[in-house]
């Protein structure tokens, strides 16, 4: 395992380029976001899922969450894009909001956990970004922790945690929170908080009530 420190404001290309060839070969890395340190691996490619899974001891039945570089890149991964979902969108992103659609039919059950829904976040932080951007698909984004267990804020926690179980961790600096992505669902067309996080319910509905 190799740890890569990276200017969070200005990341350097070459290493983001090392980051993205590792997802792009199957391979896991931690790296930080707005929220928390994630474990990322290619989000379409299944046998690198199954990583995730085994390296965190996570349920099978519980999906894991994805980040994506655009709208237009969330829309390859869902079955629709409901009218409040775009409300959502418009305030929330990029930001800590992650948002459960109907999975597209196509998707790995492995990801959605058998659900048929996926939820996805376009991310402020700029390494997510860049990595996005590089690799050209959606990586996984679920906490860089065993499930259950507290959430890392820092790459030192991550190496702490996996050791050289991981292909690489980025080093991003401290993360601003220890908080997680706020979890809503639109799959019935309407607000379902799944997981309270960063934003609140109550900021939701005071944004949404001043867009609709």
């Amino acid at each position: 395992m190799a740890m890569v420190k990276i200017n969070a404001n200005f990341p350097e290309p070459e290493l983001i380029q090392l980051g993205a060839d590792i997802l792009k070969s199957g391979g896991v890395i931690g790296y930080p976001t707005e929220t928390v340190y994630g474990l990322g691996v290619n989000a379409l490619d299944h046998s690198a899922v199954e990583k995730i899974y085994k390296l965190k001891g996570r349920a099978e039945k519980k999906p894991i969450l994805v980040l994506a570089e655009s709208i237009q890149q969330v829309k390859t991964l869902i079955a629709d894009f409901p009218n409040i979902a775009a409300a959502l969108a418009a305030n929330f992103w990029p930001g800590p909001l992650t948002i459960v659609f109907r999975a597209k039919s196509s998707l790995s059950n492995l990801l959605n956990g058998g659900q048929y829904t996926i939820g996805i976040r376009i991310s402020t932080n700029k390494i997510c970004q860049a990595l996005l951007k590089a690799t050209g698909f959606p990586i996984t984004s679920t906490s860089a922790n065993i499930s259950g267990k507290a959430n890392p804020t820092c790459a030192s926690e991550v190496e702490k945690i996996f050791g050289d179980q991981l292909d690489l961790i980025i080093d991003g600096g401290k993360t601003s929170s220890a908080t997680p992505s706020t979890v809503v669902s639109v799959v019935n067309k309407s607000i379902e908080i799944l997981r309270q996080g960063v934003i609140s319910e109550s900021e939701i509905q005071k944004r949404l009530k001043a867009a609709l």
